[in-house]
C-alpha cells in the first residue's frame, strides 16, 4: 500500500475517521492495528518480523535499566543487537556475503542461495529498535513502561517502511498528548502531504521516464545523454524521496504527532560536508551517534579520523543495498566528504569572498555528486564502468531530447525559489487562510493534470 495508491486513499479517510471517534489509550491501540494492517497489505508474514524486534528489544530495553550489573547489561544489548542484526543479515546480506566467499573459494554458491524476500522497510525499523536499546544501555534514554506505546513506536504507519528513522525520545513524549488536534495541524498535514505527493507523482516520476531509459541500456547513449539521465535520476531520488518524508510528516499531523524533517535542501549545497548532511539526516545522525562517535568521533588524529569516517561511509553504503556498487559509493563519498573534513581541520587560509563563490562551490560538488550517483542507480559494477567511462570522455550515442534540459533548469529554478521563500520560516505559515486554501487547491489540479500515468513505489523501499 503506497501514499500514491487507491488502496492509501481508502484506508487513510478510514484510519482518521475511526480514529477520532475513539479516546484516550483505545486511540493508541486503534493506530498500532491500522499500523500492522497497513504493513502487512504488502506481505502478512513479514508481521511476524516486526513483533519479533518489538519483542525483543522491549524486553531488553527493560531488564536492561532495570540492574547495574555492566556485565547483565552488556548482555542485553548484545542480545539486542544479535537478535535484530541477525535478521537483518539474513534476509539482506545472506546471498551477498554467500557470493562473495563463492567469489574467494571457488565454491558453486547455487546449493547454498537463501530463497528469501527482503522484508519492506527492515531497514529503517531495525535501526530504530536498535537506537532504543543503545540509548537505554547509554543512560540516554529510560525505557517505555507500557508495551503498546513502544510497538507503536517502532510501527507508527506513515514512517514504517521508509522513515524518517525516529528516536525514543523524539516520538514517546507525544504520546502524552491529551489536548485535541487543532485547525493548523490539519492544514499543515495537508500542505505537507501534498507537497510530498507533488514531489512523488509530478517530479520524480516524470524525471523517472528519462533516468530510466539511460540507466536501462547506457551503451546506447553518449556522454551528454548520459549526463542528462544521472541529473535526472538525481532529481527524482532526492522529489520520490524527500516526497516520501514530507507526506509522513503530513500524516503525523494529522495524529497529532511531530516527524523530523529528513532533507533540508541538499541539491542546493555548496561543500560536501553540507550536503550530505542535508540528506537523509535521520540516517546520518543515526550513523553518528551510533557509529562515527563510538569510534573516537572529531578528536582524533587525521589518520584515525580518516578511518573512522570511512567506516561509517562503508557502512552508510552497505545499509542501502547489499551489492558492490553501494559499497564503491559510500567509499567514494567517504573518501570526499574525509578529504574536505582534514582540509578544512589543517588549512591556515581560506579563499576571499567574491561573487558567485558559493556558485563555483556548487556546482563542483554537484557535478562530482551526478557523477558519483551512477554507482548508486547502476545494477553492476559493468554499467558503472560504461557509464562513469562515457561520462568523462563524452562518447558518441544516443541523444535525448534537449528539452529535458528546459525541464531541468525549471526544476532548480523552482527549488531555488523555495530555498529562498521557505528556509527560515515557512511561507505558507506566513500567509491568510485564503492563500492557504488556494495554494492546497492549486496543487490538487497540478498533480491531477500534470502526474505521471501508472503509480511507481518508492525508490527506498527496496532498502
Amino acid at each position: 500500500m503506497r501514499f500514491n495508491s487507491l488502496e492509501f486513499a481508502i484506508f487513510l479517510p478510514i484510519v482518521l475517521l475511526l480514529w477520532t471517534l475513539l479516546r484516550g489509550r483505545a486511540r493508541h491501540a486503534f493506530l498500532l492495528f491500522a499500523s500492522y494492517v497497513f504493513y502487512a497489505s504488502w506481505n502478512p508474514p513479514f508481521v511476524l518480523l516486526l513483533w519479533f524486534s518489538t519483542g525483543l528489544d522491549f524486553v531488553c530495553g527493560g531488564r536492561m535499566a532495570k540492574t547495574t550489573n555492566l556485565a547483565a547489561r552488556r548482555a542485553y544489548l548484545g542480545v539486542s543487537l544479535l537478535g535484530n542484526l541477525g535478521v537483518l543479515f539474513y534476509f539482506k546480506y545472506g546471498n551477498f556475503f554467500l557470493d562473495n566467499v563463492a567469489f574467494v573459494s571457488g565454491i558453486d554458491p547455487e546449493p547454498f542461495y537463501l530463497n528469501v524476500v527482503i522484508p519492506l522497510g527492515i531497514s529503517f525499523y531495525t535501526f530504530q529498535t536498535m537506537s532504543y536499546t543503545i540509548d537505554i544501555y547509554r543512560d540516554a534514554a529510560k525505557p517505555s513502561e507500557n508495551f503498546l506505546d513502544f510497538a507503536l513506536y517502532v510501527t507508527f504507519f506513515p514512517q514504517l517502511v521508509a522513515g524518517p528513522i525516529l528516536r525514543a525520545s523524539q516520538f514517546l513524549p507525544q504520546l502524552r498528548r491529551t489536548e485535541p488536534i487543532r485547525e493548523d495541524e490539519i492544514l499543515r498535514g495537508i500542505e505537507l502531504f501534498l507537497a510530498g505527493l507533488f514531489k512523488k507523482v509530478v517530479v520524480a516520476d516524470n524525471f523517472a521516464i528519462i533516468a530510466d531509459q539511460v540507466f536501462g541500456d547506457p551503451a546506447a547513449f553518449g556522454g551528454a545523454a548520459i549526463w542528462m539521465g544521472a541529473m535526472a535520476f538525481a532529481i527524482q531520488i532526492y522529489c520520490d524521496f524527500s516526497g516520501y518524508s514530507e507526506m509522513a510528516q503530513g500524516i503525523g499531523h494529522f495524529f497529532g504527532f511531530k516527524l523530523p524533517k529528513n532533507f533540508d535542501y541538499p541539491l542546493l549545497k555548496w561543500n560536501p560536508l553540507l550536503q550530505r548532511l542535508s540528506w537523509h539526516r535521520t540516517m546520518g545522525s543515526w550513523f553518528a551517534d551510533y557509529v562515527f562517535r563510538p569510534l573516537g568521533g572529531w578528536n582524533q588524529s587525521d589518520f584515525r579520523f580518516a578511518c573512522s569516517m570511512m567506516t561509517m561511509w562503508v557502512l552508510i553504503g552497505l545499509w542501502h543495498g547489499a551489492a558492490w556498487h553501494f559499497v564503491i559509493w559510500g567509499i567514494n563519498s567517504g573518501l570526499l566528504v574525509t578529504g574536505y573534513m582534514i582540509f578544512m581541520r589543517r588549512k591556515t587560509w581560506s579563499l576571499p569572498d567574491f561573487t558567485g563563490k558559493r556558485f563555483l562551490g556548487w556546482l563542483a560538488n554537484y557535478v562530482y555528486w551526478i557523477a558519483s550517483i551512477c554507482f548508486f542507480r547502476a545494477q553492476t559494477l559493468e554499467e558503472v564502468r560504461i557509464m562513469v567511462t562515457r561520462l568523462f570522455t563524452w562518447a558518441p550515442g544516443g541523444g535525448l531530447p534537449i528539452a529535458w534540459l528546459g525541464f531541468i533548469a525549471v526544476f532548480f529554478l523552482g527549488h531555488l525559489a523555495s530555498f529562498m521563500w521557505n528556509y527560515d520560516d515557512d511561507l505558507l505559515q506566513r500567509v491568510g487562510w485564503p492563500m492557504r486554501i488556494l495554494w492546497v487547491t492549486g496543487s490538487i489540479l497540478a498533480i491531477a493534470m500534470l502526474g505521471a500515468s501508472g503509480s511507481r513505489p518508492f525508490i527506498y523501499f527496496q532498502f
